[in-house]
């Protein structure tokens, strides 16, 4: 199967937050089952919750086993596709990346960087039985609150802060390596540029200027961060985003390079190949079945 769905988030019209939990149950409500076969990419945030049953939907590559009180986050842009092959049920939780930034926030040094927390969570979080019963109450309460007709202002407020209660919860319950610290916050400044960019800018420059420091100051942070300075972030970046469509599309090899910003397709054989040890194409025929 090739080409990729591209999926957005369409809120009711009623001034709604786009926050949105609905049952896995009612998911499949509201497509026919060839939707959920496909590859998927969305501009938004999907967190699953299983309650029963098991499920393996691959996301970028990876096929993730989950059980009841495992959930899964999915990125805005990852390629993604769901497993109905055995029963499951649970929870979906959808939100758009700027409902983590909306809202008052808290000036100073001990302000909570929700969008950093979030990205640093890994995609698979699996719960205790207390955790994950607290997640599916919560997404329960948030799928009712979201019905309400009270005040809108009001609603999506209550919306955004149960949201963030819970994204708050599973960072917290995170193993010590995965819990960030807030002064990583210059780090993801700098992904969340690079999720902008890095289809058109390959230097550090272009990062560094945008940030507002030098080249040597980004690449501290993200060694400090990753572990790789930041050309080898932004190449790693770049060969996910080739991989994606070199596997995913019936764009050429020349049109992936082309799309990625690469004037000539030597170029990007020449980088394809040094990052990832073998030929855009080889790839290419190794993916495919």
């Amino acid at each position: 199967m090739l080409d990729i769905t591209h999926i957005g988030f369409k809120p009711p019209a009623d001034q709604r937050l786009p926050i949105e939990a609905l049952t896995i149950n009612d998911l499949r409500q509201r497509a026919p089952e060839e939707h959920f076969r496909k590859l998927q990419r969305a501009d938004f945030f999907r967190l699953f919750g299983v309650r029963e049953g098991c499920t393996a939907p691959m996301v970028d590559f990876s096929s993730h086993a989950l059980q009841a009180a495992d959930w899964l986050l999915v990125r805005p842009g990852q390629v993604f596709r769901y497993d109905f092959d055995r029963p499951w049920s649970g929870w979906l939780v959808v939100f758009p990346p700027q409902v983590l930034m909306s809202g008052p926030r808290v000036a100073g040094r001990d302000e909570v960087d929700l969008s950093g927390r979030v990205e640093a969570l890994p995609t698979r979080i699996p719960l205790n039985p207390m955790q994950h019963d607290w997640m599916c109450t919560c997404a329960g309460q948030l799928q009712s609150d979201g019905l309400q007709t009270f005040e809108v202002p009001m609603r999506n407020e209550l919306l955004r802060l149960q949201l963030a209660g819970m994204l708050l919860r599973l960072s917290m319950w995170q193993p010590q390596g995965h819990t960030p610290s807030d002064r990583e916050e210059p780090f993801q400044r700098f992904r969340l540029l690079l999720e902008a960019d890095h289809a058109s800018r390959h230097q550090v420059g272009h990062y560094a200027r945008a940030l507002g420091m030098s080249d040597k100051t980004l690449s501290r942070v993200c060694l400090a961060a990753t572990g790789m300075p930041a050309k080898a972030v932004i190449n790693q970046r770049l060969l996910l985003e080739a991989k994606r469509l070199l596997a995913h599309t019936r764009l050429s090899v020349k049109a992936v390079g082309h799309a990625l910003g690469f004037d000539e397709p030597t170029h990007f054989v020449r980088f394809f190949r040094r990052e990832a040890g073998i030929s855009p194409l080889a790839f290419r025929l190794a993916e495919r079945p």
